[in-house]
């Protein structure tokens, strides 16, 4: 594969989002009243610690081992402060909405990350399997239906 740093970037990026999206849900998991949207909490965290993996998998193929340089640590530094702030759910009346913008804001990066071109097969595959779950919770919350663990 010729220059891949692009592709890297992005799939450091979409891994560091899913890593700050599960501890969102997993940190939210224990301030929650209702238990439906504690099991949710606890089932999608649990659903993007297994994306985390496959994705840090997948960087290291690509990545070949390459050293992070102190541009892209302090660039890591600062994405995972600011989806600290925009992630932070305070109490079950915030909980829809922010699961909402949460998952809108992660499709956004699946999508833009597959519109790179000389992506490897098997990572475009992952993506939009992933993609894909991600986006039917987003359908089920837009027709209003309640949250359905499964």
């Amino acid at each position: 594969m010729k220059n891949t740093s692009h592709i890297v970037e992005k799939l450091n990026d979409l891994l560091i989002l899913c890593e700050e999206v599960e501890n969102a849900y997993v940190n939210v998991s224990e301030k929650l009243k209702f238990t439906d949207n504690i099991a949710y909490a606890k089932k999608r965290g649990e659903e993007r610690g297994v994306f985390v993996k496959l994705l840090k998998k997948e960087l290291l193929k690509i990545d070949k081992g390459e050293e992070n340089t102190l541009v892209l640590k302090r660039r890591n530094h600062l994405m995972r402060t600011n989806y600290k702030k925009y992630f932070k759910i305070g109490n079950d009346l915030d909980f829809l909405d922010k699961v909402y913008e949460m998952e809108i804001l992660t499709v956004n990066k699946y999508d833009d990350l597959l519109s790179q071109i000389n992506l490897p097969l098997t990572l475009c595959r992952m993506l939009l399997k992933q993609r894909d779950s991600i986006q039917a919770r987003i359908h089920v919350i837009e027709r209003g239906e309640p949250l359905v663990v499964s």
